[in-house]
C-alpha cells in the first residue's frame, strides 16, 4: 500500500518537539562546560631521575588542575602524583587562555594524593567548590581535564558508588581513602582536574581511572 506522507510529517513533527525538550536540558550541560572550562588548567611536570653513570633522565608526568580562591588568595587543586619530585620552574601550568605559568609555591599531602600550587596571575576564573557530602549514587556529573594530553576534554556521567576504600593506586598508594567512583571516562591526563556536579560546583578531584 502507499505510504501516508501526512501520518510521516506527523510523526516527524512530533519527534521534533519532543528532542526541542531534550535539547533544552542539554542545554544545561553546555552551560556549565562554558562557564568552568576556564577555571581548568593543563599541567605537565618535569621529573629528573637519579642519575645512573654519567646520563639523568627526565620523566614527563601530564595532568590537569582547577584553579580556586581561598581567603582572597588563588591556588591550582591538583594530585600530588602530577607534579611530585618537580622543582617550581618545571611546572608548567597552561591556562585556558594560552598562557603558561609556573607556581609560585606548592603544598602537598602524600596521603590524599593531593597538591596546592600557588600562583600570583591576575585575570583568572576560578570555580566554585562544592559540598560533596550532599551527592548521592546516580546523580549526574561532568569531567573536565585533559585525557592524552587532549586538554579541555568534558565527559559526562554518574555517580556510580561512594566510599570506595582499599584501592591500589600507584606505586606510593593513598593513604586515606574514601573515593566516589563515576562511569563519566576518565583517563591518563585527567588526574587533578575536577569532577563537577550540575550546578558547575566541584565536588571531586579525578585521580584514578
Amino acid at each position: 500500500g502507499a505510504i501516508n506522507l501526512g501520518d510521516r510529517d506527523r510523526a516527524y513533527d512530533e519527534i521534533a518537539a519532543e528532542v526541542a525538550l531534550l535539547e533544552r536540558q542539554g542545554n544545561i550541560l553546555k552551560r556549565v562546560v562554558k562557564v568552568v572550562r576556564p577555571s581548568v588548567v593543563h599541567i605537565e611536570a618535569e621529573m629528573n631521575e637519579e642519575e645512573s653513570g654519567l646520563r639523568k633522565s627526565t620523566v614527563e608526568e601530564a595532568g590537569s588542575g582547577v584553579i580556586v580562591t581561598f581567603r582572597e588568595k588563588t591556588y591550582i587543586l591538583t594530585n600530588r602524583h602530577v607534579i611530585r619530585g618537580a622543582k617550581l620552574n618545571r611546572i608548567h601550568i597552561k591556562l585556558h587562555d594560552g598562557r603558561e605559568i609556573h607556581p609560585t609555591k606548592v603544598w602537598a599531602d602524600k596521603a590524599t594524593d593531593i597538591a596546592v600550587l600557588a600562583i600570583d596571575v591576575a585575570g583568572l576564573a576560578p570555580a566554585r567548590i562544592g559540598d560533596s557530602d550532599k551527592l548521592e549514587i546516580g546523580d549526574f556529573v561532568l569531567a573536565i581535564g585533559s585525557p592524552f594530553r587532549l586538554s579541555h576534554s568534558v565527559t559526562y556521567g554518574i555517580i556510580s558508588a561512594k566510599g570506595r576504600r582499599d584501592l591500589q593506586l600507584g606505586s606510593e598508594g593513598v593513604h586515606f581513602q574514601d573515593f566516589m567512583q563515576t562511569d563519566a571516562a576518565i583517563n591518563p591526563g585527567n588526574s587533578g582536574g575536577p569532577l563537577l556536579n550540575l550546578r558547575g560546583e566541584v565536588i571531586g578531584i579525578n585521580t584514578a581511572i
